[in-house]
């Protein structure tokens, strides 16, 4: 994500998944982290309809 812009239409889209419990987003690493009962595929495909996304594991 490039600008606060960016991270503004993202976080619209994720709390509109149901089952989202929070989110972070990291503007410096340019990463957003989802929390909740969801399925990784489904945030994805949601944010992917306005950034381009991949899945990272969490590290451990």
């Amino acid at each position: 994500m490039h600008c606060n812009g960016c991270a503004r239409r993202v976080e619209k889209h994720i709390s509109k998944i149901q089952g989202v419990e929070s989110w972070k987003v990291d503007m410096e690493r340019e990463t957003v982290v989802v929390t909740g009962d969801v399925f990784p595929f489904e945030v994805m495909q949601c944010i992917s309809k306005v950034k381009s996304v991949e899945i990272l594991e969490p590290q451990v």
